[in-house]
């Protein structure tokens, strides 16, 4: 779920025109009558990420659970993709249990975790699943553990 939750976020940050600002700054005027703002990339203010993570979850209708034969390891997975390309759905389960239990899970996710997404988020950190759902929260301890070709 958490996994599932980043991918969504970064989605919808890249979705955002890159030249879109948004100002910031103190609300203290200088001695010279003017004030300390300055413009920063709106993709990845606080206000943006803010207001995705409070709609972000309803985009969990859109996953299913599928089940590694190997491991036996639960994981979810898009049904719908995001430009409309075909998927493979075999061994997808997808029904109302699996969406609303993911729902719940992002949504707690999300509320609980809200200040770690948000600083990883602004800053365009890298492998943010690696280090918000395993090592961070411990959420995905798991996933730590699949072994990678590049190492």
């Amino acid at each position: 779920a958490c996994r599932a939750l980043v991918d969504e976020l970064e989605w919808e940050i890249s979705q955002v025109d890159p030249r879109k600002t948004i100002q910031m700054g103190s609300f203290r005027i200088n001695p010279d009558g003017s004030q300390s703002v300055v413009e920063v990339p709106y993709a990845r203010s606080e206000a943006h990420l803010t207001e995705l993570l409070e709609r972000v979850c309803e985009k969990m209708t859109e996953y299913g659970e599928k089940v590694d034969p190997a491991t036996h390891r639960k994981s979810y997975v898009r049904v719908i993709s995001h430009d409309g390309t075909k998927m493979d759905l075999s061994g997808v389960k997808f029904d109302g249990d699996v969406t609303s239990s993911l729902k719940f899970a992002c949504e707690s996710i999300a509320e609980e975790y809200e200040d770690e997404l948000i600083e990883f988020l602004s800053h365009e950190a890298e492998n943010v699943k690696d280090r918000l759902c395993s090592k961070r929260t411990d959420l995905c301890d798991h996933a730590l553990h699949i072994p990678h070709d590049e190492l």
